[in-house]
């Protein structure tokens, strides 16, 4: 970047060597015959006459041409940034149109879901100073946003009475803005500055610390028990050959009876709402089917979010994350004492959930069930 804040080879003012005698772009200079220029000085990408990779069948821009369905064409056949009937983005002060996008948004705008159907898809939040917002308008200021104090999935939806809310979408340029954001110090320019250097990069997974913060509780309330246990690591005992190896357990406890006896925790947050159950299933029969010694399997699923017992909502405040880690401490300790004869496990396959969705009352359950 030069004295201007301008990269240094296309500022005008320093004479950088992409601009030409014409004070222009040297690439797009028309007297120059820039390299991206055509010989009806176009833009080649644009040129009608010389079939440009821009340009449709129908001699008009492709991303703008209705016929072809070019990607700035909207669903009511107009141009996206023009139509009335497609939302707005939902970052404050932005006029754009909206398009589907992903990621974590700040959730400046709200919509409601059509119909009043709660979204098959997509992950519940319980924020009460949301719901109360939501029942006066969808519209929010920073000063509100504070007040939220969480920021939500584009897959998120709330519940507000009888409706359901879910974030608006955002523009094009606001995505792409937002996901600049993500990015601490610049760090994508550096890397392909480095790369135009010569320098190799690898790229390095982020720690389980940052990836799972969740899940990285629960392994030191394991370490600090004594437990032993591999984290995020392909099963020890498994047919490398089977071609369903690959799958990874969040933690495998080792213990006495590990040959008669294979325990898993698994941290589903949410309850892996979002996971359809049957996809789940198949996981475990996959992590099942690629044992080199067939055994029993006992699955420990640990919830550390909310939960719905008995039709009462148990949050942190009703029942700590302490608690709860006493709770899987205990089961896993149970489990472990009837690991030396695995008769007392009448199927294949053990799951233990803790902290689900139970119709009993807490008191008689502890929040724990056997499937």
């Amino acid at each position: 970047m030069c004295e201007h804040n301008r990269r240094r080879s296309r500022c005008v003012e320093c004479q950088g060597t992409n601009v030409c005698l014409h004070k222009t772009q040297r690439n797009t200079c028309v007297e120059c015959k820039g390299n991206s220029m055509c010989i009806h000085d176009k833009r080649k990408g644009n040129c009608v006459e010389c079939g440009g990779i821009n340009m449709c069948i129908h001699r008009v821009r492709k991303s703008t041409c209705r016929k072809c369905g070019g990607s700035s064409i909207c669903k009511h056949d107009r141009q996206r940034n023009k139509c009335r009937d497609c939302p707005k983005c939902h970052v404050f002060m932005c006029d754009s149109r909206a398009v589907v996008s992903t990621g974590s948004v700040p959730g400046y705008s709200w919509r409601l879901i059509q119909g009043s159907l709660e979204p098959a898809n997509g992950i519940e939040i319980h924020n009460d100073v949301l719901a109360a917002a939501l029942l006066e308008k969808t519209e929010f200021s920073n000063a509100d946003l504070d007040s939220f104090g969480e920021n939500f999935l584009y897959e998120s939806y709330i519940k507000v009475g009888d409706q359901y809310y879910t974030p608006a979408a955002a523009c094009l340029t606001c995505t792409r803005n937002e996901r600049w954001a993500r990015i601490q110090g610049g760090e994508r320019r550096v890397h392909q500055w480095l790369g135009k250097q010569g320098v190799a990069l690898i790229k390095v997974p982020k720690p389980t610390a940052v990836r799972k913060k969740k899940e990285t509780k629960v392994k030191e309330v394991l370490d600090s028990n004594d437990i032993v246990h591999l984290n995020d690591r392909r099963e020890v005992n498994r047919d490398s050959s089977c071609e369903n190896s690959s799958n990874r357990p969040d933690f495998q406890v080792r213990h006495a009876h590990a040959e008669l006896l294979t325990i898993y925790i698994e941290v589903d947050e949410y309850q892996h709402r979002s996971i359809k159950s049957a996809c789940e299933l198949s996981r475990l029969n996959n992590l099942l089917a690629c044992f080199e010694y067939q055994r029993h399997l006992v699955v420990i699923r640990y919830n550390p979010d909310p939960f719905t017992a008995g039709g009462k909502r148990m949050t942190c405040k009703e029942l700590p994350l302490a608690e709860r880690e006493k709770v899987l401490l205990r089961e896993l300790n149970r489990v472990k004492e009837l690991a030396a004869d695995p008769t007392n496990f009448k199927d294949i396959i053990t799951v233990i959930h803790i902290a689900f969705d139970c119709d009993c009352c807490l008191e008689r359950c502890a929040s724990v069930r056997t499937t």
